[in-house]
């Protein structure tokens, strides 16, 4: 599938229990449809960057954990949950440096060796024709901010994690070029923490940017996207979901328009070293407005396409549509529709209802 004829992004995770699960759910539904085919991040992996607090940074001997979920809480209400998951902000992991540490090196932020993993039982299903021919196989990655802000209490610690992070991602790119052809490969940086600090303005002092990073936020965030982006090959197709979070389905901060996600595609695609193929953002259930729309004049990603995030199951594709319609009276470029977030935290129950919207919606581009 090339990124000009694909319609459909799979944003990352699906609610599912292995990979062959959603390689044999989604192949199918979608078909060529897809610009690629994530693993789903399944099992304890759905739980985004969540994950890594048990897995990475509580073993490690540099920091000190500060909090984390009550192992007492009431079983019979979060039974269906592992020990280690959050429930509320006050059950927020977080994680300091120990003092006298002004450095911290994580050795293996374990993405390539998912990625390795999936990769066969992808190569495998794609032969047998459960998954089209063409398929790439995409890999999502957050960025350092994404990694570490939600658990960390101060500037200090956020830094030092921060930049260590940035130090495992470039080796964890590198590990993925050497698992993956390049040619069968997406990349897609999944963009959430970056975005809430550049829309922090009405938002900066309670959770969940409960305190101030030094630095502009958009320096930042350019900073990331040009160091891990100007050494991935040509031959690999390179996207990024621009997020406003997805809690119980509900943004974390409630985006005026999409004037703060432009900024941010623009100056990636600025920084990024090399061709950006295609852009993600959200687009709010309740927001068919031309004002939510109308900065996307502004946008300068060059051939990228744009995947916008109008697809929501509550009001199928009746709603869908009129989004979409919204969405095309400000937007002539090349464009695709997505859902705002992963499918990560929804039931997978409603996954057959969710992919035959897709389905319709795509039908009309």
């Amino acid at each position: 599938m090339t990124a000009k004829s694909a319609s459909v992004l799979m944003v990352g995770s699906v609610p599912a229990d292995t990979a062959e699960e959603v390689f044999r759910r989604l192949g199918p539904a979608l078909g060529e449809r897809l610009q690629g085919l994530s693993d789903g991040e399944p099992g304890y992996r759905n739980k985004w960057i969540v994950f890594n607090a048990p897995h990475v940074f509580e073993p490690h001997p540099a920091l000190e954990i500060v909090n984390k979920p009550k192992p007492d809480r009431d079983k019979s209400v979060y039974k269906h949950l592992e020990a280690w998951v959050p429930t509320s902000w006050e059950e927020m992991w977080r994680f300091r440096v120990r003092d006298g540490v002004d450095s911290v090196a994580f050795e293996n932020l374990h993405y390539a060796e998912f990625a390795a993993q999936s990769y066969r039982t992808f190569c495998d299903l794609r032969r047998d024709g459960v998954i089209p021919a063409g398929t790439r196989f995409q890999v999502s990655l957050p960025l350092p901010e994404d990694f570490t802000r939600w658990c960390t209490g101060t500037d200090r610690d956020f830094s030092i994690m921060s930049r260590g992070v940035a130090d495992a991602l470039e080796v964890e790119v590198q590990r993925l070029l050497a698992v993956v052809p390049h040619d069968d490969l997406i990349i897609q940086w999944d963009v959430c923490w970056e975005v809430f600090a550049c829309d922090a303005n009405d938002f900066l002092g309670r959770e969940p940017l409960a305190w101030r990073a030094s630095r502009d936020p958009f320096e930042r965030f350019g900073g990331y996207i040009e160091r891990l982006s100007a050494r991935i090959p040509e031959t690999v197709l390179l996207g990024m979901h621009l997020c406003y979070g997805d809690l119980e389905h509900t943004h974390l901060i409630q985006p005026r328009d999409l004037g703060i996600v432009t900024r941010m595609a623009n100056l990636a695609v600025a920084r990024a070293g090399r061709r950006f193929d295609f852009v993600h953002m959200p687009v709010p259930r309740e927001r068919s407005d031309d004002a939510y729309f109308e900065p996307l004049s502004d946008l300068r990603i060059g051939s990228a396409k744009l995947f916008i995030g109008l697809v929501h199951l509550t009001d199928g594709t009746a709603g869908s549509l009129h989004r979409l319609a919204a969405f095309r009276r400000h937007y002539a470029g090349p464009h695709g529709i997505a859902t705002e977030c992963g499918w990560g935290r929804r039931k997978i129950e409603t996954l057959d209802a969710l992919l035959q919207v897709h389905r319709e919606v795509a039908a009309a581009l």
